[in-house]
């Protein structure tokens, strides 16, 4: 489910999906404690990936069995790599952004990048969702987005959908920054835990977004037989009309396609991360508290000298020492070891614009923000009829077939990062000011 903690740092977005409660980490055999200074393990024979240890061998030696039979079975652990960053900081980020080294970013998000945009988080005490959810007669909080009770008292959550719909707020600084990243041809993709469909609106192409806990802008029946496909515009209707959603086909009801406690992750979330995080030269985490759990795994899986720059209120995803140490890959900001992992300690479209000042491209990205912001307004005073004709245009109509195909990942050649990369010169500094594709007429899932 979303991140909307109160932990995750900076500006708004709009409705995010409740967060899953994190899983333990996996769970490693019993192990002495970790010796005071490393022994060389031995070296492995032909036949085995670990020699054997010597009978009566120490629990230093022990030690040093397990960690070798985890790094060269599972690829985890060992020795630390050389650092690509020349300095632990947000200039030593961007100059490494600015680098040929750095082609492919990942960004992974959540409630935190919203914020500024009007949208409370979940577990903030006082202004929360969480925290203010009486009126609703719950059993308990976190009841509103559990599956099973909404199947039978979907009320409570219709009625605060009303409150939380996309389309009743602006996408932030972040948001944009992460659209400068896709013009410039430099986001290979954006892991986003929210619900309200923002960066969508920001013009971040759906073939570069990855929406892991689900999204308002297309809806189905639950009913298995049938699944129907609804439109953001279909089901705005009817939330705003306080009416209960039910399926035109078959009265089943119908939810929009966030993921709620007690509901599988979309496919396309485990397609493309294995791939996504194989190749990532740069992963920017911001607005989270990296507590929600598939979601917060995805820092461990980049390579490990892929630097990891985290833009948030606080610090977070820091690993528990034994499992940092059996190489699970937690972020370590300041102990002696650290060598990859920066933090930047505020909120995220202040984060952004620091970044963005250092690459040279803050005016840019204020530009952009005004000129989205101005379209976004003018396009609130057309008439209703064709502010839908729009989402019908991307949402999916209602009338479609269950069984059609919603769209797959389409050829990378027609991807605009790929047209960004084809345009641009590369001996030009990245740094420099560069035309990007800013057309507020052109923008992807606006609305």
């Amino acid at each position: 489910m979303a991140d909307r903690d109160g932990t995750g740092g900076g500006p708004g977005d709009a409705a995010a999906s409740p967060p899953t409660p994190a899983t333990d980490p996996p769970t490693v055999p019993a192990a002495p404690a970790a010796p005071a200074a490393r022994q060389q393990a031995a070296e492995p024979d032909a036949e085995s990936p670990v020699s054997d240890p010597e009978p009566g061998s120490s629990a230093d030696a022990d030690m040093e069995l397990l960690r070798t039979l985890l790094s060269r079975t599972l690829g985890l652990g060992g020795d630390k790599p050389e650092p690509v960053l020349d300095e632990l900081s947000l200039p030593g980020v961007s100059r490494f952004l600015r680098s040929d080294r750095c082609k492919n970013i990942v960004c992974m998000v959540g409630a935190g990048i919203s914020t500024s945009a009007g949208i409370p988080d979940f577990r903030s005490p006082g202004t929360g969702l969480y925290s203010n959810l009486q009126s609703y007669n719950l059993p308990y909080p976190e009841a509103i987005f559990e599956i099973r009770f909404f199947k039978k008292h979907p009320e409570p959550f219709f009625a605060l959908a009303r409150e939380l719909y996309p389309g009743q707020f602006k996408p932030t600084v972040c948001h944009y920054f992460m659209r400068l990243l896709q013009d410039k041809g430099l986001l290979l993709r954006c892991y986003t835990q929210n619900i309200d469909t923002l960066e969508r609106v920001a013009g971040l192409d759906p073939e570069l977004l990855v929406e892991a806990h689900g999204t308002f802008f297309t809806s189905h029946c639950l009913r298995p037989s049938c699944r129907q496909r609804y439109s953001l515009a279909w089901m705005r209707e009817r939330i705003f009309s306080s009416l209960v959603p039910k399926c035109e086909k078959c009265q089943g009801l119908v939810k929009p396609d966030i993921v709620f406690f007690g509901e599988s992750l979309p496919a396309r979330f485990f397609a493309l991360l294995e791939s996504d995080f194989e190749k990532v030269d740069l992963l920017i985490i911001m607005g989270t508290s990296l507590q929600v759990q598939p979601f917060a795994s995805l820092i461990s899986r980049v390579p490990t000298n892929t630097p990891r720059l985290l833009i948030n209120k606080e610090k977070t995803g820091q690993g528990d020492p034994l499992m940092s140490l059996m190489g699970f890959g937690g972020m370590d900001f300041d102990s002696d070891k650290a060598y990859r992992d920066v933090a930047w300690l505020g909120d995220c479209d202040s984060g952004c614009l620091a970044l963005a000042e250092l690459l040279g491209w803050k005016e840019e990205l204020e530009e952009l923000v005004r000129r989205e912001h101005a379209a976004i307004d003018a396009k609130a005073g057309e008439p209703p009829q064709k502010q839908q004709g729009h989402e019908d245009k991307d949402g999916g109509n209602p009338k479609k077939s269950p069984g059609d195909k919603e769209k797959a990942p389409g050829d990378p050649k027609k991807s605009p990062r790929d047209k960004a990369k084809a345009e641009k010169d590369p001996k030009m500094p990245q740094g420099d000011k560069e035309k990007t594709q800013n057309d507020p007429e052109k923008s992807q899932g606006g609305q």
